[in-house]
Protein backbone atom coordinates (compact mmCIF):
# COMPACT_ATOMS: atom_id res chain seq x y z
CA UNK A 1 0.00 0.00 0.00
CA UNK A 2 1.13 3.54 -0.77
CA UNK A 3 0.11 6.24 1.69
CA UNK A 4 -0.58 9.86 0.85
CA UNK A 5 2.22 12.02 2.11
CA UNK A 6 1.49 14.15 5.16
CA UNK A 7 0.78 17.69 4.14
CA UNK A 8 0.10 16.74 0.52
CA UNK A 9 -2.63 19.35 0.30
CA UNK A 10 -2.59 19.42 -3.48
CA UNK A 11 -3.66 15.79 -3.76
CA UNK A 12 -6.49 16.33 -1.29
CA UNK A 13 -7.77 19.61 -2.73
CA UNK A 14 -7.30 18.93 -6.43
CA UNK A 15 -10.65 18.80 -8.16
CA UNK A 16 -11.86 15.35 -9.13
CA UNK A 17 -14.20 14.30 -11.89
CA UNK A 18 -16.88 12.01 -10.49
CA UNK A 19 -18.27 9.45 -12.92
CA UNK A 20 -21.23 7.31 -11.98
CA UNK A 21 -21.05 3.81 -13.46
CA UNK A 22 -24.14 2.09 -12.10
CA UNK A 23 -27.61 2.56 -10.70
CA UNK A 24 -27.27 -0.78 -8.96
CA UNK A 25 -25.84 -2.06 -5.69
CA UNK A 26 -25.33 -5.45 -4.06
CA UNK A 27 -26.10 -4.04 -0.60
CA UNK A 28 -29.19 -2.47 0.99
CA UNK A 29 -27.61 -0.12 3.51
CA UNK A 30 -29.98 1.22 6.16
CA UNK A 31 -28.68 4.74 5.52
CA UNK A 32 -28.59 4.74 1.71
CA UNK A 33 -29.71 8.17 0.49
CA UNK A 34 -29.72 7.06 -3.14
CA UNK A 35 -32.26 4.25 -3.05
CA UNK A 36 -34.79 6.10 -5.17
CA UNK A 37 -32.31 6.37 -8.03
CA UNK A 38 -31.46 2.67 -8.04
CA UNK A 39 -32.83 0.90 -11.12
CA UNK A 40 -30.57 -2.12 -11.04
CA UNK A 41 -28.91 -1.06 -14.28
CA UNK A 42 -25.46 0.04 -15.35
CA UNK A 43 -24.84 3.10 -17.45
CA UNK A 44 -23.85 2.30 -21.01
CA UNK A 45 -20.17 2.14 -21.86
CA UNK A 46 -20.67 4.96 -24.35
CA UNK A 47 -22.28 7.18 -21.72
CA UNK A 48 -19.41 6.53 -19.33
CA UNK A 49 -16.90 7.18 -22.11
CA UNK A 50 -18.52 10.53 -22.88
CA UNK A 51 -18.48 11.49 -19.20
CA UNK A 52 -14.81 10.58 -18.85
CA UNK A 53 -13.97 12.55 -21.99
CA UNK A 54 -15.80 15.60 -20.63
CA UNK A 55 -13.68 15.56 -17.50
CA UNK A 56 -10.49 15.53 -19.54
CA UNK A 57 -11.87 18.32 -21.73
CA UNK A 58 -12.23 20.38 -18.55
CA UNK A 59 -8.58 19.69 -17.74
CA UNK A 60 -9.18 17.34 -14.81
CA UNK A 61 -6.54 14.73 -14.05
CA UNK A 62 -8.19 12.79 -11.23
CA UNK A 63 -11.30 10.69 -11.66
CA UNK A 64 -13.49 8.95 -9.08
CA UNK A 65 -15.62 6.02 -10.24
CA UNK A 66 -18.80 5.71 -8.19
CA UNK A 67 -22.23 4.11 -8.18
CA UNK A 68 -24.41 2.52 -6.81
CA UNK A 69 -21.65 -0.04 -6.61
CA UNK A 70 -19.25 0.75 -9.47
CA UNK A 71 -17.47 -2.60 -9.50
CA UNK A 72 -20.73 -4.25 -10.61
CA UNK A 73 -20.45 -2.61 -14.02
CA UNK A 74 -19.81 -5.40 -16.55
CA UNK A 75 -17.17 -3.23 -18.24
CA UNK A 76 -15.51 -2.00 -15.05
CA UNK A 77 -11.99 -3.08 -16.02
CA UNK A 78 -12.36 -1.63 -19.52
CA UNK A 79 -13.56 1.64 -18.01
CA UNK A 80 -10.46 1.84 -15.81
CA UNK A 81 -8.30 1.18 -18.87
CA UNK A 82 -10.14 3.84 -20.82
CA UNK A 83 -9.67 6.38 -18.05
CA UNK A 84 -5.93 5.77 -18.13
CA UNK A 85 -5.87 5.93 -21.94
CA UNK A 86 -7.68 9.29 -21.87
CA UNK A 87 -4.92 10.69 -19.68
CA UNK A 88 -6.26 10.58 -16.14
CA UNK A 89 -3.25 10.48 -13.87
CA UNK A 90 -5.11 9.17 -10.84
CA UNK A 91 -8.03 6.74 -10.94
CA UNK A 92 -10.00 6.08 -7.75
CA UNK A 93 -13.02 3.93 -6.98
CA UNK A 94 -15.44 4.29 -4.06
CA UNK A 95 -16.76 0.82 -3.32
CA UNK A 96 -18.23 -1.46 -0.70
CA UNK A 97 -15.20 -3.60 -1.48
CA UNK A 98 -16.88 -6.95 -1.75
CA UNK A 99 -15.74 -7.78 -5.29
CA UNK A 100 -12.15 -7.11 -4.26
CA UNK A 101 -12.25 -10.20 -2.08
CA UNK A 102 -11.53 -12.04 -5.33
CA UNK A 103 -7.74 -11.67 -5.83
CA UNK A 104 -7.91 -11.92 -9.61
CA UNK A 105 -10.36 -9.03 -9.86
CA UNK A 106 -8.29 -6.75 -7.64
CA UNK A 107 -5.07 -7.55 -9.51
CA UNK A 108 -6.75 -6.94 -12.88
CA UNK A 109 -8.12 -3.58 -11.72
CA UNK A 110 -4.69 -2.43 -10.55
CA UNK A 111 -3.11 -3.65 -13.77
CA UNK A 112 -5.74 -1.68 -15.71
CA UNK A 113 -4.69 1.51 -13.93
CA UNK A 114 -6.62 1.72 -10.66
CA UNK A 115 -4.57 3.76 -8.20
CA UNK A 116 -6.81 4.25 -5.18
CA UNK A 117 -9.61 2.32 -3.49
CA UNK A 118 -11.93 3.85 -0.93
CA UNK A 119 -13.78 1.17 1.03
CA UNK A 120 -17.15 1.99 2.58
CA UNK A 121 -17.01 0.19 5.94
CA UNK A 122 -19.45 1.05 8.69
CA UNK A 123 -18.82 -1.54 11.36
CA UNK A 124 -15.84 -3.38 12.77
CA UNK A 125 -17.70 -6.56 13.61
CA UNK A 126 -19.77 -8.89 11.49
CA UNK A 127 -23.05 -8.20 13.37
CA UNK A 128 -22.72 -4.41 13.20
CA UNK A 129 -21.53 -4.10 9.61
CA UNK A 130 -23.98 -6.68 8.25
CA UNK A 131 -26.86 -5.09 10.14
CA UNK A 132 -26.09 -1.75 8.50
CA UNK A 133 -25.62 -3.19 5.01
CA UNK A 134 -28.50 -5.67 5.42
CA UNK A 135 -26.42 -8.30 3.61
CA UNK A 136 -25.18 -11.29 5.65
CA UNK A 137 -21.54 -12.02 4.87
CA UNK A 138 -20.75 -8.56 3.53
CA UNK A 139 -18.33 -7.81 6.37
CA UNK A 140 -16.18 -10.86 5.73
CA UNK A 141 -16.03 -10.17 2.00
CA UNK A 142 -15.24 -6.47 2.44
CA UNK A 143 -12.59 -7.12 5.08
CA UNK A 144 -10.96 -9.73 2.83
CA UNK A 145 -10.91 -7.21 -0.01
CA UNK A 146 -9.51 -4.50 2.26
CA UNK A 147 -6.65 -6.69 3.45
CA UNK A 148 -5.82 -7.67 -0.12
CA UNK A 149 -5.80 -4.03 -1.20
CA UNK A 150 -3.56 -3.03 1.69
CA UNK A 151 -1.12 -5.74 0.63
CA UNK A 152 -0.99 -4.45 -2.96
CA UNK A 153 2.16 -2.40 -3.65
CA UNK A 154 1.49 1.12 -4.89
CA UNK A 155 -2.25 1.11 -4.20
CA UNK A 156 -3.66 3.93 -2.04
CA UNK A 157 -6.31 2.64 0.37
CA UNK A 158 -8.76 4.59 2.52
CA UNK A 159 -11.97 3.94 4.44
CA UNK A 160 -15.24 5.87 4.47
CA UNK A 161 -17.47 5.52 7.54
CA UNK A 162 -21.05 6.81 7.68
CA UNK A 163 -21.61 7.90 11.28
CA UNK A 164 -24.96 6.81 12.70
CA UNK A 165 -26.57 5.98 16.02
CA UNK A 166 -25.66 2.30 15.69
CA UNK A 167 -21.92 2.76 15.26
CA UNK A 168 -21.38 6.05 17.12
CA UNK A 169 -20.99 4.40 20.57
CA UNK A 170 -18.12 2.28 19.19
CA UNK A 171 -16.80 4.70 16.57
CA UNK A 172 -13.38 4.93 18.20
CA UNK A 173 -13.13 1.14 18.47
CA UNK A 174 -14.20 0.88 14.83
CA UNK A 175 -11.40 3.19 13.73
CA UNK A 176 -8.86 1.46 15.96
CA UNK A 177 -9.80 -1.88 14.42
CA UNK A 178 -9.09 -0.67 10.89
CA UNK A 179 -5.92 1.09 12.01
CA UNK A 180 -4.69 -2.27 13.29
CA UNK A 181 -5.57 -3.80 9.92
CA UNK A 182 -3.35 -1.18 8.29
CA UNK A 183 -5.62 1.71 7.23
CA UNK A 184 -4.18 5.20 7.68
CA UNK A 185 -6.78 7.39 5.98
CA UNK A 186 -10.42 7.86 7.00
CA UNK A 187 -13.34 10.03 5.91
CA UNK A 188 -16.16 10.29 8.46
CA UNK A 189 -19.47 11.11 6.82
CA UNK A 190 -22.68 12.49 8.28
CA UNK A 191 -25.98 11.01 7.19
CA UNK A 192 -27.72 12.58 4.20
CA UNK A 193 -31.46 12.94 5.00
CA UNK A 194 -32.83 11.32 1.85
CA UNK A 195 -33.98 7.85 0.87
CA UNK A 196 -33.52 5.02 3.33
CA UNK A 197 -31.52 7.25 5.67
CA UNK A 198 -34.60 9.39 6.17
CA UNK A 199 -37.01 6.47 6.33
CA UNK A 200 -34.87 4.88 9.05
CA UNK A 201 -34.07 8.13 10.86
CA UNK A 202 -35.52 6.96 14.16
CA UNK A 203 -32.94 4.19 14.28
CA UNK A 204 -30.02 6.01 12.70
CA UNK A 205 -29.88 9.71 13.46
CA UNK A 206 -27.41 11.16 15.94
CA UNK A 207 -27.95 14.33 17.93
CA UNK A 208 -24.57 15.88 18.66
CA UNK A 209 -26.24 18.60 20.71
CA UNK A 210 -26.52 15.89 23.38
CA UNK A 211 -23.33 15.76 25.48
CA UNK A 212 -23.02 11.97 25.48
CA UNK A 213 -23.21 11.73 21.69
CA UNK A 214 -20.83 14.64 21.16
CA UNK A 215 -18.43 13.01 23.62
CA UNK A 216 -18.53 9.76 21.64
CA UNK A 217 -17.75 11.66 18.46
CA UNK A 218 -14.87 13.58 20.02
CA UNK A 219 -13.48 10.41 21.57
CA UNK A 220 -13.13 9.01 18.06
CA UNK A 221 -11.78 12.26 16.62
CA UNK A 222 -8.94 12.24 19.16
CA UNK A 223 -7.31 9.70 16.86
CA UNK A 224 -6.90 12.43 14.24
CA UNK A 225 -4.08 13.85 16.35
CA UNK A 226 -1.90 10.86 15.48
CA UNK A 227 0.77 12.03 13.02
CA UNK A 228 0.56 8.83 11.00
CA UNK A 229 -3.17 9.20 10.25
CA UNK A 230 -5.12 11.30 7.76
CA UNK A 231 -8.69 11.97 8.86
CA UNK A 232 -11.39 14.05 7.18
CA UNK A 233 -15.05 14.76 7.81
CA UNK A 234 -17.89 15.14 5.35
CA UNK A 235 -21.03 17.20 6.05
CA UNK A 236 -20.50 17.29 9.82
CA UNK A 237 -21.72 20.59 11.24
CA UNK A 238 -18.75 22.85 12.13
CA UNK A 239 -20.04 23.76 15.59
CA UNK A 240 -19.65 20.13 16.65
CA UNK A 241 -15.95 20.15 15.72
CA UNK A 242 -14.76 22.70 18.27
CA UNK A 243 -11.36 21.50 19.40
CA UNK A 244 -10.94 19.67 16.09
CA UNK A 245 -11.17 22.65 13.75
CA UNK A 246 -8.74 21.28 11.12
CA UNK A 247 -11.32 18.53 10.53
CA UNK A 248 -14.01 21.02 9.48
CA UNK A 249 -14.83 20.30 5.87
CA UNK A 250 -13.56 22.94 3.45
CA UNK A 251 -16.44 25.38 2.82
CA UNK A 252 -15.75 25.16 -0.91
CA UNK A 253 -17.23 21.65 -0.80
CA UNK A 254 -20.61 23.40 -0.83
CA UNK A 255 -19.91 24.07 -4.51
CA UNK A 256 -19.66 20.32 -5.09
CA UNK A 257 -22.97 19.78 -3.31
CA UNK A 258 -24.60 22.44 -5.49
CA UNK A 259 -23.18 20.91 -8.66
CA UNK A 260 -24.62 17.57 -7.63
CA UNK A 261 -28.09 19.11 -7.38
CA UNK A 262 -27.72 21.54 -10.27
CA UNK A 263 -30.99 20.58 -11.97
CA UNK A 264 -32.96 21.20 -8.77
CA UNK A 265 -31.39 24.60 -8.17
CA UNK A 266 -31.66 25.66 -11.81
CA UNK A 267 -35.38 24.92 -11.76
CA UNK A 268 -35.81 26.90 -8.55
CA UNK A 269 -33.89 29.88 -9.91
CA UNK A 270 -36.01 29.80 -13.06
CA UNK A 271 -39.12 30.42 -10.98
CA UNK A 272 -40.03 26.84 -10.24
CA UNK A 273 -40.64 25.24 -6.85
CA UNK A 274 -37.88 24.78 -4.26
CA UNK A 275 -36.06 21.43 -4.26
CA UNK A 276 -38.34 18.46 -3.68
CA UNK A 277 -36.27 17.52 -0.64
CA UNK A 278 -37.29 20.68 1.23
CA UNK A 279 -39.44 20.25 4.30
CA UNK A 280 -39.13 18.13 7.40
CA UNK A 281 -35.63 16.90 6.55
CA UNK A 282 -34.13 20.39 6.19
CA UNK A 283 -32.82 20.73 9.79
CA UNK A 284 -30.70 17.61 9.23
CA UNK A 285 -29.26 18.76 5.90
CA UNK A 286 -25.79 20.15 5.33
CA UNK A 287 -27.27 22.75 2.95
CA UNK A 288 -30.06 23.96 5.22
CA UNK A 289 -28.59 27.45 5.68
CA UNK A 290 -27.69 27.70 2.02
CA UNK A 291 -31.25 26.96 0.92
CA UNK A 292 -32.85 29.18 3.57
CA UNK A 293 -30.73 32.13 2.47
CA UNK A 294 -31.48 31.42 -1.18
CA UNK A 295 -35.22 31.40 -0.44
CA UNK A 296 -34.85 34.79 1.28
CA UNK A 297 -32.84 36.15 -1.66
CA UNK A 298 -35.43 35.03 -4.21
CA UNK A 299 -38.23 36.58 -2.18
CA UNK A 300 -36.58 39.87 -1.17
CA UNK A 301 -34.26 40.44 -4.12
CA UNK A 302 -31.13 40.97 -2.02
CA UNK A 303 -29.23 39.24 0.76
CA UNK A 304 -27.06 41.12 3.28
CA UNK A 305 -23.72 39.92 4.53
CA UNK A 306 -23.64 38.74 8.12
CA UNK A 307 -21.88 40.79 10.77
CA UNK A 308 -19.44 38.54 12.53
CA UNK A 309 -16.40 38.27 14.76
CA UNK A 310 -17.39 41.50 16.52
CA UNK A 311 -15.24 40.56 19.50
CA UNK A 312 -12.19 41.07 17.28
CA UNK A 313 -13.39 44.41 15.99
CA UNK A 314 -16.06 45.29 13.42
CA UNK A 315 -15.12 44.80 9.81
CA UNK A 316 -16.43 46.48 6.70
CA UNK A 317 -19.40 44.64 5.26
CA UNK A 318 -19.74 44.20 1.51
CA UNK A 319 -22.83 45.27 -0.36
CA UNK A 320 -25.82 42.92 -0.20
CA UNK A 321 -25.82 40.24 -2.86
CA UNK A 322 -28.17 40.56 -5.81
CA UNK A 323 -28.48 38.39 -8.84
CA UNK A 324 -27.48 39.92 -12.14
CA UNK A 325 -29.41 39.54 -15.35
CA UNK A 326 -28.63 35.85 -15.12
CA UNK A 327 -29.25 34.04 -11.85
CA UNK A 328 -25.87 32.44 -11.27
CA UNK A 329 -26.03 29.83 -8.52
CA UNK A 330 -22.23 29.69 -8.28
CA UNK A 331 -21.95 33.45 -7.71
CA UNK A 332 -24.50 33.15 -4.92
CA UNK A 333 -22.68 30.14 -3.45
CA UNK A 334 -19.40 32.06 -3.31
CA UNK A 335 -21.10 34.99 -1.55
CA UNK A 336 -22.75 32.59 0.89
CA UNK A 337 -19.45 30.89 1.73
CA UNK A 338 -17.63 34.19 2.29
CA UNK A 339 -20.31 36.26 3.98
CA UNK A 340 -23.13 34.02 5.28
CA UNK A 341 -21.62 30.64 6.21
CA UNK A 342 -20.79 31.42 9.85
CA UNK A 343 -20.50 29.41 13.04
CA UNK A 344 -20.43 30.20 16.76
CA UNK A 345 -18.26 28.66 19.44
CA UNK A 346 -19.39 27.58 22.88
CA UNK A 347 -17.86 30.77 24.28
CA UNK A 348 -20.09 32.94 22.08
CA UNK A 349 -22.96 32.28 24.47
CA UNK A 350 -21.15 34.32 27.14
CA UNK A 351 -20.40 37.27 24.86
CA UNK A 352 -22.24 40.57 25.19
CA UNK A 353 -22.19 40.82 21.38
CA UNK A 354 -23.94 37.47 20.99
CA UNK A 355 -27.27 38.82 19.79
CA UNK A 356 -25.65 41.06 17.16
CA UNK A 357 -22.87 38.78 15.99
CA UNK A 358 -23.13 35.78 13.67
CA UNK A 359 -19.91 34.26 14.99
CA UNK A 360 -17.04 33.70 12.58
CA UNK A 361 -16.82 32.52 8.98
CA UNK A 362 -16.50 28.74 8.83
CA UNK A 363 -13.39 29.18 6.69
CA UNK A 364 -11.76 31.23 9.48
CA UNK A 365 -12.79 28.70 12.12
CA UNK A 366 -11.18 25.95 10.08
CA UNK A 367 -7.96 27.88 9.52
CA UNK A 368 -7.53 29.70 12.84
CA UNK A 369 -9.66 27.75 15.31
CA UNK A 370 -12.33 29.02 17.68
CA UNK A 371 -9.63 29.91 20.18
CA UNK A 372 -9.00 33.27 18.50
CA UNK A 373 -12.41 34.51 19.64
CA UNK A 374 -12.47 36.75 22.72
CA UNK A 375 -15.95 37.04 24.26
CA UNK A 376 -16.83 40.62 25.22
CA UNK A 377 -18.11 40.95 28.79
CA UNK A 378 -19.67 38.01 30.55
CA UNK A 379 -23.28 36.94 30.34
CA UNK A 380 -24.76 34.41 32.74
CA UNK A 381 -25.45 31.03 31.28
CA UNK A 382 -23.76 29.69 28.19
CA UNK A 383 -24.57 28.16 24.86
CA UNK A 384 -23.69 29.43 21.44
CA UNK A 385 -25.57 32.73 21.56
Amino acid sequence: MTRKKAGDASAVSEKRHWVRLTLACNQRCLFCHDRGAQTGKALSFQAVKADLAQGRKEGLRRVVLSGGEPTLHPDFLDIVRLARKLGYQHIQVVTNGRRFCYPGFLAAAVEAGLGEVTFSLHGHTRPLHDRLTRVPGSFVQALTGLRAALATPGLIVSVDVVINALNLPVLRELLEFYIKVGVREFDLLALVPFGDAWENRGELYCDFAKPDQLSALHRALELSRRPDLHMYTNRLRPEFLEGFEPLIQAPEKILDEVRGRKALFDRWLAGGPPPTCSGEACPQCFLRGFCADLAFLLKEGSLPAKAGTLCLGPGKLPKPFRFGRKRDINAYAEFYIDHRYFVKSRGCGRCACGARCAGMPVRSAREKGFGVLRPVGVRPGGGRG
